[in-house]
């Protein structure tokens, strides 16, 4: 992203940036321990890194085996372990100083690297020009490389130069070993096809293609009859073939009408697989019936997801660094105002056709900038905690059990007797969301409450959040406030109880991965609690049992989002929570996809009974139904199916009419009123009618009495009667139309003899 948006900025100034792409040859065996070592220590990493490293990397042995001959064992002196985790990182540790020395004698090159993949790049007014200074700069690394026995790949140096014009430049550069590189319009860096002109036209291309070719191989595994179950299938998808297909799409997605439909028509042939539908099923309703998103909507959303992340990084990273530093940028009267300089505002009108366009990274970056209302700023991240200090699970003892709800109960309240008998410091926390009206704009507020017991004295205290948080936030903040009370509690108890009703909240500590201020002020007050020779214990309770405590920190917390009360204890932050701004994604994709199946003109069928964005794939009955029971009640919602009504589209059938009813043969016939079920179809129907599972919206008075194709395939006890039906009949099946067919020749025989 950092290169990409580097190209645009030159462009936009009417310059050439160039990039020489070097390939470190053999980069993790050439690496000297010795070499390694003394670099970490030159850069003063802790004691602890060094002495770790050094037992690592020495008294490794290896040997070769091949075609049955083994070698001897020997020592390695050299090289980091392929494979290993650590070992792109100690790479990068040992090619550190190589970036200072080019910065240094040439301040105007960039020099983005992943692991042994280096790029150098700079911009000037021409191609030429270019090439004269990376010539230069491959002088001094090429003298590194000597010096510290590191090797780069001839074969896969390369050379691009990036102008605005339709020429191509030519200029070329030669290394210091005289091989002599030509430029090429396209390059492959870090697995993203850059051309010229950053199209993206052949990464595109070549990322469907692949995709296409590992969905021949899934194809395998399931069709309209046996296999992979739809959930399955479905997983294999998106972890198999979006990985593939939106690989970069942070960095070319535009909109491109072109790469939307390639990678559609992809997504529509792994639909048809996953639902074993037919091959006319519209797309709009193969994706709500499969829970997938449209690719718009989906690389929207995934652009979105990166310029959060982006907002989020530390100011010294090279992506932070390409956009302002309070983003989104305010005035003084705090109203967000245009970028300037290089970041304009790209909402243009017709006196401002003139400036320059925007880059990608800004244009994605604008896309949440809505998001995140006036004065407040995003949590950061924090640094990730060095493996040497204590893990949130060592500092305190996280506890869910998985026992019987009620068992939990009754032994919690056995353990509470006990702790307040032994005068132990008992803590309840919870969180509450209050959601505004659904006609009002404002959003829903956040409180935390606490409730506590010190012996025989008892008290809660309510917290305001504010409306930028999520619940589980709420319940973290007040998981903290209890430590905040446990760090200055005056007791010589040793151990102190704090309990939640809240499942994730406990999980989320656990894996020590959260990066928020709070989760920081927490780890702080649980590493003092730990030297003052303290221990916490954060145990989970059911909720809605009744249990005291857990009933009084849930009407503080309730109290606090009501914020109503002055002695409410306001903590509204000034940042966002991340997770607010995830839900909010989720909604801005969620309303674009009910806009395209609204707008859609694909699915009359299914939009008789499907008004509504309400994904299906969540249905437990469905879930649970054998792969051809599946399809065929897939085939019957989407109208493409094994009857005739659109079987007679095809040239082998010439009527749609049931041979049995002489009437049209639909899937609502088929369903309700065939003869030729009619004792299965009143199994059905009792079961329907008989359920408290109304009709579906949209139904008319009197209509918990009447049987609809809608009830059927709408409702719970609608779907799980009609998946039973199915696997008892088998209509609507390959097999069964066989059968129709020749039960038809066989009755159109005996009228002719009629």
């Amino acid at each position: 992203m950092a290169l990409t948006h580097d190209i645009e900025l030159a462009r936009n100034q009417k310059q050439t940036l160039s990039c020489l792409f070097l390939d470190v040859q053999g980069a993790f065996d050439h690496v000297s321990t010795k070499q390694l070592l003394r670099i970490m220590s030159e850069l003063q990493l802790p004691r602890q890194v060094q002495n770790w490293t050094k037992s690592f990397l020495e008294k490794r042995k290896a040997g070769l085996a091949f075609d049955g001959e083994k070698q001897r064992i020997q020592g390695i002196e050299i090289g980091i372990p392929q494979g290993s985790p650590i070992s792109p990182v100690l790479f990068l540790i040992y090619i550190r100083f190589l970036f200072p020395k080019i910065k240094a004698k040439f301040p105007e090159v960039q020099k983005p690297s992943y692991i042994d993949n280096v790029a150098l790049y700079t911009t000037g007014r021409n191609a030429e020009e270019n090439a004269k200074v990376l010539q230069e700069v491959t002088k001094r690394v090429f003298t590194w490389a000597e010096e510290n026995a590191v090797q780069f790949d001839d074969s896969k140096t390369e050379l691009t130069h990036f102008a605005r014009g339709q020429e191509e430049a030519t200029a070329e550069v030669t290394l210091p070993n005289k091989t002599v590189i030509k430029p090429v319009n396209e390059v492959k860096w870090l697995g993203i096809w850059l051309d010229r002109k950053l199209t993206f036209k052949t990464h595109v291309q070549k990322k469907a293609s692949a995709a296409t070719s590992v969905l021949h191989l899934i194809h395998r595994l399931m069709n309209s009859e046996w296999g992979l179950s739809a959930q399955a299938g479905k997983q294999l998808y998106t972890a198999c073939i979006t990985s593939i297909s939106d690989y970069g799409a942070e960095i070319w997605w535009k909109n491109q009408r072109s790469y939307q439909d390639l990678l559609q028509k992809l997504q529509n042939t792994a639909l048809r697989k996953i639902l074993g539908a037919f091959r006319t099923s519209p797309g709009a309703a193969m994706e709500i019936e499969a829970s997938i998103e449209p690719v718009k909507v989906r690389l929207n959303k995934k652009c979105r997801k990166y310029a959060l992340r982006v907002t989020t990084l530390p100011e010294n990273h090279c992506i932070r660094q390409r956009i302002p530093m309070s983003y989104p940028p305010e005035s003084s009267i705090g109203q967000e105002v245009p970028i300037q300089g290089n970041y304009l505002d790209w909402n243009q009108n017709a006196q401002r056709k003139s400036q320059r366009h925007p880059t990608q990274l800004i244009r994605i970056l604008n896309s949440i900038s809505t998001l995140i209302p006036t004065g407040t700023k995003l949590d950061s991240q924090s640094a990730a905690n060095p493996p040497w200090q204590d893990t949130f699970a060592e500092l305190a003892d996280l506890s869910i059990s998985g026992e019987d709800r009620d068992l939990v109960v009754k032994k919690h309240l056995t353990h509470i007797r006990q702790l307040i008998d032994q005068n132990h410091p008992i803590f309840y926390t919870d969180g509450s969301k209050l959601e505004s009206n659904v006609n009002s704009q404002a959003k829903a507020s956040l409180g935390a409450g606490i409730y506590w017991i010190f012996g025989k004295v008892t008290s809660s205290e309510s917290h305001f959040l504010g409306h930028t948080q999520e619940i589980m936030d709420a319940e973290i903040y007040a998981i903290s406030q209890a430590l905040e009370r446990i760090t200055d509690a005056k007791t010589r108890k040793k151990h102190f109880w704090v309990f939640t009703d809240s499942q994730s909240a406990i999980q989320n500590l656990q894996k020590d991965q959260m990066e928020t201020e709070v989760y920081r002020d927490m780890r702080q007050n649980l590493e003092e609690i730990k030297v003052q020779g303290r221990k916490v214990h954060i145990h989970w309770i059911p909720s809605h049992t009744f249990i005291p405590g857990n009933e009084l920190a849930d009407m503080a917390a309730k109290k606090g989002a009501r914020n109503a009360d002055p002695e409410i204890i306001n903590s509204a932050r000034t940042s966002i929570s991340r997770s607010f701004i995830k839900r909010d994604i989720a909604k801005i994709a969620r309303e674009e996809w009910t806009q395209y199946w609204k707008t859609t003109n694909q699915g009359q069928q299914y939009s008789k009974f499907q008004t509504s964005l309400e994904l299906k794939m969540k249905s437990k009955e469905l879930k649970q139904a054998d792969r051809l029971t599946f399809t065929t009640f897939t085939q019957i919602k989407l109208g493409h199916g094994y009857f005739k009504s659109y079987l007679v589209r095809l040239p082998a059938y010439e009527n749609n009419l049931c041979h049995i009813c002489k009437v049209k043969q639909t899937p609502e016939h088929i369903l309700i009123s065939c003869k030729q079920y009619r004792a299965e179809q009143k199994t059905l129907r009792n079961t329907v009618l008989k359920s408290k599972t109304g009709p579906g919206p949209g139904s008319g008075p009197g209509s918990n009495n009447k049987l609809s194709l809608k009830r059927l395939l709408c409702t719970r006890e609608g779907i799980k009667a009609t998946l039973a039906f199915l696997k008892e009949t088998r209509i609507a099946t390959r097999k069964w139309m066989v059968g129709e067919v020749n039960e038809e020749m066989e009755w159109g025989s005996i009228d002719r003899e009629v």
